[in-house]
């Protein structure tokens, strides 16, 4: 029985990884809409300035100031890429919801040369493992938190997730992931398989271990021993540099280069009805790498586009396969065709 056990579990183990992909971008389907903090309600100005400094940093994948200055000193004001705003309240908390000009933002930073990164974003996965010698060793999990230092690290990357414009996840093991873990720990490193399991770009592991009154270990991809008692404030700023500087890698990665333009021949199949027509339609126009869309033809069930880009086509493929509702069929690249299924 339990070597009929142990064969499932690597069947089991051995289909996760086959059907994984190389890249498991997903789609950041509110790129353009910032919730900036609301510290002061006298003074809107100040959230004003700070949600576009945020939405620079998403679309540059640069979270220096430089690019922000280089179009202040192009002669804009931030209000000019404003489409709206209002004021939110969220647990008892304000925030001001700023709605950005998607094509006004990238046709600056097309005459400025600065790259862009569409809504096509990375995904980090996070195994952290705490033991702080007062309980049992722990995974942290995104539905849980037991110490100060799961807080501290849930909110760093949440700041970073708001401002960056990059997936960073903690994983959600189910009851049948924590069984295996228990059941043959001896057998199975439970970071592989959940690395494994949960699709992302990157898995960052990290273990913390409280092997002294205030000494601390921390190994995995972080390494570094802590002797004093402000250890959670030191973990946090060497954590936060640390994720920084994958974000940056990540998104680089992913740029799109403004300064280049294409024309691409795309249709889409699954059109019904007008909605499906509309809704497609601004799906392909909201995405970073659009700059004109042009029906070329259509008939019962499809439409045909010619669609004028930034970047190459490789970038703007990159960008539409991990849109929601769309499927891409086929690509012939000697033509920069693209083939979709809309999905309901």
């Amino acid at each position: 029985m339990i070597a009929k056990k142990i064969r499932f579990f690597k069947h089991t183990i051995f289909c996760l990884i086959i059907f994984s992909n190389t890249f498991f971008g997903k789609e950041f389907n509110e790129l353009f809409v910032v919730y900036e903090p609301i510290q002061d309600n006298s003074n809107i100005e100040k959230s004003i300035n700070n949600s576009f400094n945020t939405m620079i940093y998403r679309l540059s994948g640069d979270s220096s100031p430089s690019n922000i200055w280089k179009i202040i000193n192009a002669g804009n004001s931030r209000k000019d890429f404003i489409r709206s705003y209002s004021i939110k309240n969220y647990n008892n908390e304000s925030y001001l919801q700023v709605y950005f000009d998607k094509d006004l933002l990238v046709k600056k930073f097309n005459e400025l040369s600065i790259s862009a990164i569409g809504i096509s974003r990375p995904v980090i996965l996070f195994l952290i493992n705490i033991d702080s010698g007062s309980s049992n060793p722990y995974l942290l999990k995104d539905s849980e938190s037991k110490l100060e230092i799961d807080f501290l690290i849930k909110k760093s990357l949440e700041k970073l997730y708001n401002k960056r414009g990059i997936f960073l996840e903690l994983p959600e093991p189910d009851l049948y992931d924590l069984d295996l873990i228990s059941s043959y720990s001896k057998l199975i490193n439970s970071n592989n398989l959940l690395d494994s399991k949960f699709a992302s770009d990157q898995v960052v592991k990290i273990n913390i271990t409280k092997v002294g009154v205030n000494d601390w270990l921390v190994d995995g991809d972080m390494s570094f021993k802590y002797k004093d008692k402000n250890f959670n404030n030191f973990f946090i700023e060497r954590f936060e540099k640390y994720v920084s500087s994958k974000i940056n890698y990540l998104l680089n990665s992913n740029a799109i280069d403004t300064s280049q333009s294409d024309i691409a021949k795309l249709s889409i199949a699954n059109i019904y009805s007008y909605d499906d027509y509309s809704n497609s339609r601004e799906l392909i126009k909201n995405l970073v790498g659009t700059k004109d869309i042009n029906i070329d033809s259509f008939s019962i069930d499809k439409i045909s586009y010619s669609i004028d880009i930034y970047g190459d086509f490789k970038s703007y493929i990159r960008e539409i396969s991990d849109i929601n509702f769309l499927k891409i069929t086929h690509i012939e690249h000697s033509k920069n065709i693209i083939e979709i299924d809309l999905i309901r």
